[in-house]
C-alpha cells in the first residue's frame, strides 16, 4: 500500500491493530544492545515540516536521531528519540514500520519519540495533503526531507545491529532538578487560568509559583558488568529556550545530552516526560544567559544522576503494547465541515488553515476507527510508559503512584496527532492555551485506564 508520500509502506493504523502483547515463555537468550544516532537536520532555507516556524537559516546544532535495539527477550524492541518538534499519523507511521524493518521486528515493538524542540520541523503529511497542492514547494520539500530520514534512520539502525554489547544489569537513578520547570497553566484566584509560557519576560508571571511539575529527572543505565553501556534520561518539560530566530538547534536537553556522552563514552539518550503543561517560562526570559543557566542546571542534575546508579541483574525484559482509541472534539469549530469552510475560503489566515488541517486529519483517523498504541517496556525493577501527544504531567505522576515498588519513567511526545491531552477540566478552565489544540476531547479516564493496564502487574524476567 502506498502511503502519502507515494512510498510503500504499511499506513496508517495498522501497526495499531497488532493488538496488545505480553506474552512470556521466552528462550533464555543473553540481553543485548545496540546503540544508534544519525543527524536527521533539515536542509536549510527549505520550506520543511508544517511551517509553525519558519525554514532555518542557520544551524548551532545538529538535529540528532538516538536510540537503542534491545535483543534477547522476543523479537527486537527500539526505543527512539528525535530532535525534531512533532511527528503526526503517517510521518510517525512510516519512520514506525521503516526502523522495524531494519531492526527485523514489528512495529508495534518500535517506541518513536520527538524531544519536542521548538526550533525543528513538525511533520504531518496527512494535513499538509489536506491544506496544500500536490506542486506546493512545502509539500515537495517535506516529502522528500521525511523519506531522506527514514533512510537515514533505517541505515543506522541497521548498521548498529553487529555492534551489539551484552546487557548484565540495569541501574536506576535519580537526581531533582532545580529551578527550571514550571506550570503553563496557573490557577488565579478568581478561578480563572494564567498562561506562563517557554520564554517569559513579564517579571510578574516569572514571579507566580511553579506550579505542579515533576522536579525529578529519571536515569535508566544498561550496563556490562559494572560498565555503564546506555543511559536513558526522561524529564518532564517543553525543552525550548527561545522560538523562531530560524537556527536549527537540540537546545538544552541536547546540549546537555551530547556533553554528558563526550565527558563519559557512554552513550546518552534523553527523552522528554509528559511535558504539555509545563515550560522553563518561570525560569526563562528568553536570553542567552536564561539559556545558560538552564544548561547548567540540567547538567548537574544528569550528572548528580548517573553518579548514584543502583545496579540490578538482568535475565530477560518485556514489552506490553495497549491500544486506545481517542476520541476527537464535537464543538462546531472542530467539525469536518468547519474545518473543510476554513481550507476552502482565500480569507482563512495561514495559521487558522494549519490548524483546520491538523485537526482534520485527526479526525479523519477517528472517523477510519484507528488505534493508537500505548508501550511499556520492563526490565528488572523499571517499567517505562511510553505515551502519544503532548500528554500533561498528571499522567506522569499517575503512573508512578500506580506501581510504588518499580522504578517508573515516562516517555511522551510520540505520535502527536491528537496534540495536547490534558486533563477534563481544561475544557471548562477560563483562560489557558493547550485547550485549543488539544484534539481528541476529554480522554483522562482512557488515557488513565490505558496506563493502569501497562503497568497492571509486576513484571517477570521471562516475559517479552
Amino acid at each position: 500500500m502506498a502511503g502519502l508520500l507515494g512510498i510503500p509502506w504499511c499506513v496508517g493504523s495498522a501497526f495499531a491493530r497488532e493488538g496488545t502483547s505480553d506474552g512470556t515463555g521466552v528462550a533464555k537468550s543473553p540481553v543485548v544492545v545496540s546503540s544508534f544516532a544519525v543527524d536527521v537536520s533539515p536542509p536549510l532555507n527549505q520550506p520543511v515540516g508544517l511551517g509553525f516556524i519558519p525554514a532555518a537559516r542557520t544551524r548551532e546544532h545538529p538535529l540528532l536521531a538516538k536510540g537503542i535495539v534491545l535483543r534477547g527477550s522476543g523479537k527486537p524492541v527500539v526505543l527512539c528519540a528525535i530532535d525534531w518538534m512533532e511527528f503526526h499519523n503517517d510521518a510517525f507511521s512510516l519512520l514506525q514500520a521503516r526502523i522495524a524493518e531494519a531492526a527485523e521486528t514489528v512495529p508495534s515493538r518500535v517506541s518513536l519519540h520527538c524531544l519536542h524542540q521548538h526550533t525543528a520541523p513538525a511533520l504531518d503529511p496527512n494535513a499538509q495533503v489536506l491544506m496544500l497542492p500536490v506542486d506546493s514547494p512545502r509539500r515537495i520539500a517535506t516529502a522528500a526531507y521525511l523519506k531522506s530520514v527514514a533512510d537515514r534512520i533505517a541505515l543506522a539502525v541497521r548498521s548498529a545491529l553487529p555492534r551489539s554489547r551484552r546487557v548484565t544489569h540495569v541501574g536506576t537513578s535519580q537526581a531533582r532538578i532545580e529551578r527550571m520547570a514550571s506550570s503553563r497553566r496557573l490557577l488565579q484566584k478568581d478561578g480563572s487560568i494564567t498562561a506562563r509560557m517557554s520564554s517569559t519576560k513579564d517579571p510578574k508571571l516569572r514571579s507566580l509559583p511553579e506550579g505542579r511539575i515533576d522536579p525529578w529527572l529519571k536515569t535508566v543505565t544498561l550496563s556490562a558488568g559494572e560498565q555503564a553501556v546506555v543511559q536513558l534520561h526522561y524529564y518532564a518539560t517543553h525543552p525550548q529556550s527561545f522560538y523562531g530566530d530560524r537556527r536549527l538547534t537540540y537546545d538544552v536537553p541536547g546540549i546537555v545530552r551530547e556533553r554528558l556522552q563526550k565527558d563519559t563514552g557512554v552513550f546518552q539518550v534523553y527523552f522528554t516526560g509528559c511535558g504539555g503543561d509545563v515550560a522553563f517560562g518561570k525560569y526563562n526570559d528568553g536570553t542567552a544567559a536564561a539559556r545558560d543557566r538552564l544548561v547548567e542546571r540540567l547538567d548537574r542534575g544528569m550528572r548528580q544522576s548517573v553518579k548514584t546508579v543502583k545496579r540490578y541483574k538482568v535475565e530477560g525484559f518485556a514489552w506490553k503494547s495497549v491500544p486506545v482509541r481517542f476520541g476527537r472534539r464535537r464543538e462546531p469549530t472542530f467539525s469536518n465541515a468547519y474545518c473543510r469552510q476554513v481550507l476552502s475560503n482565500p480569507m482563512s489566515s495561514e495559521s487558522q488553515r494549519l490548524k483546520a488541517a491538523i485537526t482534520l486529519a485527526w479526525n479523519q483517523r477517528v472517523d477510519d476507527g484507528d488505534s493508537v498504541l500505548l508501550y511499556r517496556l520492563a526490565i528488572g525493577p523499571v517499567q517505562v510508559v511510553h505515551l502519544p501527544g503532548e500528554p500533561f504531567v498528571e499522567y506522569q505522576l499517575a503512573a508512578q503512584e500506580m506501581a510504588p515498588k518499580s522504578f517508573v519513567a515516562v516517555a511522551g511526545f510520540g505520535d502527536c496527532g491528537m496534540s495536547y491531552i490534558g486533563g477534563d477540566r481544561i475544557f471548562t478552565d477560563r483562560g489557558g492555551y493547550e485547550q485549543s489544540w488539544a484534539l481528541a476531547g476529554p480522554s483522562e479516564a482512557l488515557l488513565l485506564k490505558a496506563i493502569a493496564g501497562l503497568l497492571s502487574r509486576k513484571p517477570k524476567s521471562g516475559d517479552r
